[in-house]
């Protein structure tokens, strides 16, 4: 054990009397550059492969928000129902994205994106990445030669290679709405009310999301093989509570997505008024005559379920009634 000791002490001085040659040798002022310059390489190094890795992962985005105020609320929200959720500004589209979960595995976070949409929560949940997945490097191999002498070479049976199916998700849910709703049928009478089943909005706005277009494509078919029909469009929140309303810009045509709106606030009553209106707008585009239809805006006053049960998400729906047949 001394042997060591002694031993250990040697190499440290020695190592100490190089450092010190070295630096008489090409001058201390020269030897601190080095090694300063070094280091720095070093930590560069560090930091881009730290970069790298940030850049490749992947967000599970409950919500995206102009306003940082809103984005900090819908934080406090999330944090109540045991989430974990955190702000960071999208620099390219000038948004704050309230996110859940950052991870590199892609599968993970789709995973984690589906249950959070399955709550009904947060239905409008997606997926967010800063970077594409890197190409796959393909390596050459190496062509050995056989010498075959006996029995002579066999040609085997070709093997069938199956091509790989890539599962989608949300497609395989948007043929499954379109299905459901190919199937119902409305067949109203005159002062009969129905919900209009597959209509989803973006949470807190007033926008359709896109697997809604089905359901309001039907109702334009069918206004139009009824061109006597009149209807009412009742709007319906879960809660009474003001809150933030996100709206579609007037000038825009496009009613399935947030990428052309507005951010503002306003009541429960205010929120179901326009979604109303979103109906009705999208029927006129199509075609429908505006006369034929009126809107009427209920906030939360008449819910299905109360506000904290786990079927609340039903409350907020959208009602035909038939005034004329």
């Amino acid at each position: 054990m001394l042997f060591w000791i002694k031993f250990n002490k040697f190499i440290g001085h020695l190592g100490i009397t190089i450092v010190l040659s070295m630096a008489k040798m090409i001058g201390m002022k020269t030897f601190i550059l080095t090694c300063f310059v070094f280091f720095s390489f070093l930590g560069q190094g560090v930091r881009a492969q730290s970069v790298a890795a940030e850049q490749s992962d992947y967000l599970v985005v409950i919500g995206a928000f102009a306003v940082k105020e809103n984005a900090t609320r819908v934080t406090e929200k999330a944090r109540k129902l045991k989430l974990q959720p955190k702000v960071e500004l999208n620099t390219v589209k000038n948004v704050y994205y309230v996110y859940v979960l950052r991870t590199p595995d892609r599968e993970a976070a789709i995973a984690e994106a589906t249950k959070i949409r399955e709550t009904g929560r947060y239905n409008d949940t997606w997926v967010f990445t800063k970077a594409e997945a890197p190409k796959p490097v393909v390596e050459e191999k190496i062509k050995e030669e056989v010498v075959v002498i006996a029995p002579p070479l066999v040609t085997p049976e070709p093997v069938l290679v199956l091509p790989v199916v890539v599962i989608d998700p949300e497609k395989e849910r948007h043929d499954k709405i379109k299905s459901e709703v190919d199937k119902k049928s409305m067949t109203l009478k005159k002062g009969e009310t129905e919900t209009l089943d597959y209509i989803f909005f973006y949470k807190d706005a007033s926008v359709l999301r896109p697997e809604s277009r089905y359901a309001v494509d039907k109702l334009v078919r069918i206004l139009k093989q009824n061109p006597n029909e009149k209807i009412r469009i009742h709007g319906h929140t879960n809660g009474n509570e003001p809150g933030i309303i996100i709206r579609r810009n007037e000038k825009s045509v496009d009613f399935f997505s947030l990428d052309n709106t507005v951010e503002d606030s306003g009541s429960a009553k205010k929120l179901s008024e326009l979604r109303a209106t979103a109906i009705l707008d999208y029927l006129v585009s199509n075609g429908i005559n505006k006369n034929r239809m009126s809107i009427k805006a209920w906030g939360g006053k008449k819910p299905l379920f109360k506000v904290d049960e786990e079927k609340a998400e039903a409350n907020v729906r959208v009602e035909i009634e038939v005034l004329e047949k």
